[in-house]
């Protein structure tokens, strides 16, 4: 049987057909497209907002370069609607910092109210693939009402366009954001994926509102630093990149010191505070501490040391001692990741008791953050100095850079106390029946951490290279450094750097 074969014609000129081909300047309701001198007098309009004034001051003077200027939601509300003031709602470009490459993209909430959509995300990845192919940093500026709701499902798949360019980076190149104003809902999940996240004083960083949720859930201890205002982040900004290798191929290596590499401390009491030991460790005193307000008993921070870039971490005591908590686990965990993803040389100073243990806290989660920093450590591939300054007690202390599981070169101070158990709890375990009228428990303790806990013992053992006094620590720890400056570089796997 022979089929019919049915062929409809629509006529291009008829009104009610779906199709329309002819060119939109022959439709009477379509507008002529502005010129390019009013495009530049529409733009200039947007010179003076916060955003601009952000971005001028983190880049070096007159080296910013914004690319898609005249970027708009689409070509054909462009043409129809023939408003020329209203751009795209993110500033992408690529300048100088301190006269290295930086990438940026910046939201700006005067022009469409930095609202998210798709043309919103595909200038920033673009922006993006040129980052990764100059292996240059990009800095974020996070300051949009939200995502523009009439695209629908494609103002979110913008969103995931932009977690995944931000997640390919990672590790490859440094991504910093700041964030200067609104960055809620489903952006700031985005933001935390940066490396770093300097908050204005302000700003408001959350998934859900505090006024329907009672507690801001992402508060200001996501940050690694808080500022005043959008200059002062910058400023912060500039800081942290002068102390970061612009790729993870680019490593670290020595420079100029500004201070003397056998400068020796002296008789120096820090009273247990790393704040103080580092002031006295870094060159000419200068360092840069993040995530204070985090876990503040454990301290993160970026130095030079002889020259060398490099991180310092480690417990400060408060209240007379110092434990390693779940969330200083955390703290450490994401540090050291990022440390090693950039080659950056680590120092851990430690002075730990052992677990701080939190009977409200869920074990679970307290386990987990436990192995995270194990596994951090364990893989980690850069130059890993360990100094045990106090105390370096039971399984904290096999996580803080133990020569076991990770450190390069380890010493000791010749007064610290080193073992399994305090030395209370191992004489009350071990010695308990040898307290005595004529020998109290007190002594008994003293012998124990002059014996089997004592730093001599773990020199023996081959835990420690070498017993250290105050006076020559920087000495030594400049060496280690100029020592295993290349490790790290070579041969080394890439990897990325997962929010904790």
């Amino acid at each position: 049987m022979r089929m019919k074969t049915f062929e409809r014609r629509i006529s291009l000129k008829d009104s009610n057909s779906v199709f329309n081909t002819s060119f939109p300047m022959d439709n009477p309701s379509v507008r002529p497209l502005p010129s390019a001198e009013e495009l530049k007098e529409a733009l200039a309009a947007s010179e003076k907002s916060d955003t601009r004034q952000v971005l001028t001051a983190l880049f070096d003077e007159n080296t910013f370069v914004e690319l898609g200027v005249y970027m708009k939601k689409s070509f054909s509300e462009y043409a129809y609607t023939g408003e020329t003031n209203d751009f795209e709602g993110v500033i992408c470009g690529y300048g100088a910092i301190d006269g290295q490459l930086v990438y940026a993209f910046a939201q700006d909430i005067s022009r469409m109210n930095g609202a998210m959509d798709d043309t919103h995300a595909n200038k920033i990845v673009s922006l993006y693939k040129m980052a990764m192919r100059n292996a240059a940093p990009v800095v974020a500026v996070f300051n949009s009402a939200g995502a523009d709701i009439y695209e629908g499902v494609s103002s979110l798949a913008a969103y995931g366009k932009v977690m995944r360019a931000v997640a390919e980076a990672s590790g490859f190149i440094p991504q910093i954001a700041i964030v200067s104003g609104d960055c809620t809902g489903i952006a700031s999940p985005l933001a935390a994926c940066f490396d770093f996240i300097v908050a204005v004083e302000g700003a408001s960083f959350y998934v859900r509102s505090p006024e329907f949720s009672g507690t801001n859930e992402a508060n200001e201890t996501v940050a690694a630093l808080v500022a005043k205002d959008g200059a002062a982040a910058a400023a912060e900004v500039r800081t942290l990149l002068s102390y970061i290798p612009a790729n993870a191929e680019e490593g670290v290596r020595p420079g100029r010191c500004a201070d003397s590499l056998n400068r020796l401390l002296g008789d120096q009491n820090f009273g247990q505070d790393l704040h103080n030991m580092l002031a006295v460790l870094a060159d000419n005193g200068i360092y840069k501490e993040i995530y204070p307000e985090t876990a503040p008993s454990f301290m993160t921070a970026f130095t030079c040391i002889g020259g060398v870039r490099c991180a310092v971490c480690g417990n400060t005591v408060q209240d007379g001692t110092a434990m390693l908590s779940g969330m200083e686990a955390r703290k450490a965990a994401r540090f050291v990741s990022f440390c090693d993803a950039f080659s950056i040389p680590l120092i851990t100073i430690v002075d730990t008791a052992g677990f701080a243990f939190c009977k409200k806290k869920e074990n679970t989660a307290f386990v987990l953050s436990l192995s995270s920093l194990a596994f951090a450590y364990a893989k980690s591939q850069m130059p890993k100095i360990s100094v045990i300054v106090g105390r370096a007690i039971g399984g904290a202390y096999t996580l803080l850079g133990s020569k076991a599981l990770c450190a390069d070169v380890a010493y000791a101070l010749a007064d610290t106390e080193i073992g399994a158990l305090s030395a209370d709890a191992a004489v009350a375990f071990a010695w308990n029946d040898r307290v005595t009228l004529d020998r109290s428990r007190e002594s008994l303790e003293e012998e124990w951490k002059a014996t089997l806990a004592s730093p001599v013992a773990a020199a023996c053992k081959g835990e420690i290279d070498d017993i250290i006094t105050v006076s020559e620590m920087r000495q030594r720890i400049c060496s280690a450094l100029l020592m295993l400056a290349a490790k790290g570089t070579v041969s080394k796997k890439r990897h990325s750097i997962l929010p904790l």
